[in-house]
């Protein structure tokens, strides 16, 4: 929103108010800049507001600088507001007399003390094409290969800022004084680091040391240890090294016995391991990459991205690294330790460095005693990172980015929900890949992304970072927004925090809230229909919820459709173990005439399942669960992909890896108004499974009817009510191959996703807090 004045006199004396993401991206140096060059006087500082201007000049000299600043505006700046007031040219009530008066001069002032914070903070980025380059110049003397090397338009913000507004020396930077030519630089108003705050150089920043995984210190010349573990990767260890939010382990990706030693160690027997590219003439014969994913791969955020890997290249990772997956999930250096440290031809294994289901490490102590059996040696340097973030995970399919993980290179940056009221809400997510969310006025601002909240660790995790939220960004909630599910310990937490507050806590339904991120995302008031595909929720009816259509206007929802229900022989043990669940569509089909194929299956069941069997065929009742995930998940168990879960929806996954790059044939479904019937799909697969059919194949089947069943109940349901307006969301919508079948066949009303955050329990804090603030209109 913007305010323009009337040119009524040759002079004016404007007051400016700009805010969005304007603090630590080089936005008070551009204003300066453009500040001198169309010869204004006057000040720029940082404030809890984001960036305030006064500056006096000819109208015409203020008009070009507010479009010199739109249009030159920093790369990682993001204005959402400019205000402009009229001042009185002799008004000078606010100037700090210790610096030249604006009349002089125009300056950068220091940020008033005790000023309420409502600004943000960019989220950390990879070097930028300037910064590139002086990196790799063999003729720059102070930062060739420096591994800290940053300007105002790229480098640490979130990791190591402190407190708001963004200045050094609330900054773990602070730890480091610049020499006098980095004092320059800073004072410089010609330069690119014209008050960059991180600035530093060899001579005053921080450096990398290695150390052995006791603690000993082995190498303190940063090219000497760089050159070491090169060579140690090369010989097949395993090195624990601190980014810029926390430590990875790597080793060599081509090496089958350092990752399956890696794995051993962390105790990550089957979950696919991110891998880094040392360039990407390298993974020319390992994947395919699209012009949409290539735009993600070397954008500022750096994320993991999901490749289709190549069939039959010479040249292909270690079959440890993704067991069973035909994609691979690739990024490339993304700070300047990253690209000094890998040869341009190597392809290295960087997982985080944690065990397995637990927080990434980010302290150095704490790194060095919980990996210390894990990695061999360790490379760490000396600036304290103060807010770790894991990697973020991406995939693209039909040209839409797919968020599976929101963490570095997106936090903290908000996203504009125009449908939220002024105060100021937290949202606690889920327990499975935990976000938590709270909004300023109409910015959400998502944390980043915790994990699964079964162990303790994560739980202070999440306990730390709402802290940090509220006092980074000044942030006091008003109300608290839990999941339905009472037990989750997210809600509990929810509900500990309103009573040592005194403030109310609300509880939403699970995948109503999934709906409501997407229509967050895309300010929809509805109505309109929501289908919401996860593995299981709670559901008002005391049955669990997982294949839901429903109709959703502002705050509220009606249920309308659902998958079938199926029973979920032992509860949560099912979800863990499919094998239970297939169990049950063996028994249904083929009752005590099983094939062979099946009787075969049967052998590789667990220990003691005939006591299982023997309980499907009494009177006993098992919960019921509408699941889509589940479905995927007995299917994948019936194909023979596997019958445990060595990870969160790892069965799920191989069904769509099977299937990708294939369209199969439709299969028989029922759909009677309320309810989506799938089991004539599942029995007619596994009379063709036990006839000898590819699995490829039959899992593409799946795919594809799934798809055309779910456009055939949305016509329906549109028709009757009279919708216009779709809205897909939930874990299991993460499958590229059901929603490249999806786009394929849909053909009716408006079709709306997640966008900026995942459709996976990650993004659901947001849904909650976008229906609280509904409620309350």
């Amino acid at each position: 929103m913007e305010n323009r004045l009337d040119e009524t006199q040759t002079i004016e004396r404007w007051g400016i108010r700009f805010t969005g993401i304007v603090q630590g991206v080089g936005f008070r140096p551009l204003v300066s800049v453009l500040a001198h060059q169309l010869a204004l006087s006057g000040f720029v500082y940082n404030d809890g507001h984001g960036v305030y201007v006064e500056a006096q000049g000819t109208v015409e000299a203020l008009d070009l600088f507010l479009d010199a600043v739109k249009v030159e505006s920093p790369r990682l700046a993001r204005i959402t507001s400019v205000n402009i007031t009229k001042m009185d040219i002799h008004m000078d009530d606010c100037i700090d007399r210790s610096q030249p008066s604006p009349e002089e001069a125009f300056v950068i002032k220091p940020s008033p003390k005790g000023m309420k914070v409502k600004t943000f903070i960019s989220a950390d980025t990879a070097p930028c094409e300037d910064c590139y380059k002086e990196l790799h110049d063999a003729n720059e003397q102070r930062r060739h290969e420096y591994s800290f090397i940053n300007c105002t338009h790229c480098g640490p913000r979130y990791t190591i800022i402190k407190a708001m507004p963004y200045d050094r020396e609330r900054t773990t930077m602070n730890d480091f004084p610049m020499c006098p030519d980095c004092e320059r630089e800073y004072e410089d108003i010609e330069g690119r680091r014209y008050h960059a705050e991180p600035n530093a150089c060899h001579v005053c920043g921080p450096q990398y040391q290695l150390l052995d995984a006791h603690g000993t210190v082995v190498e303190t010349d940063e090219v000497k240890a760089f050159a070491q573990v090169r060579r140690m990767i090369a010989d097949g260890y395993i090195v624990a090294i601190k980014g810029i939010g926390g430590y990875h382990l790597a080793c060599d990706a081509f090496n089958e016995t350092a990752v399956q030693r890696l794995r051993e160690r962390k105790q990550r027997p089957m979950k696919p391991l991110a891998m880094m590219a040392g360039s990407l003439e390298i993974l020319d014969d390992i994947v395919t990459i699209s012009d949409a994913e290539l735009d993600v791969l070397i954008s500022p955020a750096r994320p993991i991205v999901l490749l289709q890997s190549k069939p039959e290249v010479p040249s292909v990772p270690a079959p440890s690294v993704a067991p069973g997956c035909q994609s691979y999930g690739i990024m490339l250096p993304y700070t300047p330790m990253h690209m000094v440290l890998l040869p341009k031809d190597a392809l290295w294994v960087m997982t985080s460095g944690n065990h397995s289901g637990e927080p990434v490490l980010y302290k150095d102590v704490e790194a060095l005693e919980q990996l210390s059996t894990v990695a061999d040696y360790f490379l760490t340097h000396n600036r304290q990172i103060w807010s770790p973030v894991d990697d973020s995970v991406v995939a693209v399919c039909d040209k839409h980015i797919l968020q599976y993980r929101r963490s570095r290179g997106f936090v903290p940056e908000p996203i504009h929900c125009s449908g939220l009221l002024n105060n100021t809400m937290l949202a606690m997510g889920s327990d499975l890949k935990n976000a938590f969310a709270m909004n300023q006025d109409q910015e959400v601002l998502m944390g980043p992304h915790i994990g699964d909240l079964e162990h303790s660790s994560t739980h202070e995790t999440l306990e730390k970072t709402i802290t940090h939220y509220e006092k980074l960004f000044d942030a006091t909630p008003t109300e608290i927004v839990v999941d339905a599910h009472s037990q989750y310990f997210s809600s509990r937490l929810g509900y500990a925090y309103g009573e040592r507050h005194n403030i109310p806590v609300l509880e939403v339904q699970h995948h109503h809230a999934h709906i409501a991120s997407v229509m967050a995302e895309h300010n929809l008031q509805g109505p309109l229909l929501g289908i919401c595909f996860d593995g299981t929720g709670y559901g008002d009816d005391g049955t669990l919820w997982g294949g839901e259509f429903l109709i959703c206007q502002q705050g509220g929802y009606k249920r309308v459709a659902h998958l079938q229900t199926a029973p979920l022989p032992g509860g949560e043990k099912a979800v863990r173990e499919p094998w239970r669940q297939a169990l049950w569509y063996v028994r249904q089909h083929y009752g005590t005439d099983i094939p062979a194929v099946y009787k075969k299956w049967l052998h590789t069941l667990p220990e003691g399942w005939e006591l299982l069997d023997q309980a499907l065929n009494s009177d006993m009742v098992f919960s019921l669960s509408s699941g889509a995930g589940r479905l995927f998940d007995a299917l994948g168990c019936l194909l023979g992909l596997g019958n445990i879960h060595a990870y969160d929806a790892h069965i799920a996954m191989a069904l769509e890896q099977v299937a990708l790059g294939q369209r199969g044939n439709v299969r028989e479904f029922n759909y009677d108004g309320t309810t989506l019937d799938l089991t004539p799909t599942i029995f007619s697969l596994m009379d063709e499974y036990a006839a000898g059919a590819d699995v490829s194949a039959l899992a593409a089947s799946f795919h594809r009817t799934l798809a055309i069943a779910i456009c055939e109940v949305s016509s329906d349901i549109c028709s009757r009510y009279n919708i216009d307006q779709v809205a897909i969301s939930g874990g299991v919508f993460q499958n590229r191959q059901l929603l490249q079948e999806l786009h394929r066949t849909w053909h009716r009303s408006k079709l709306y996703m997640n966008e900026k955050v995942p459709c996976n329990d990650g993004g659901l804090a947001l849904g909650q807090l976008w229906i609280a603030h509904q409620l309350k209109k």
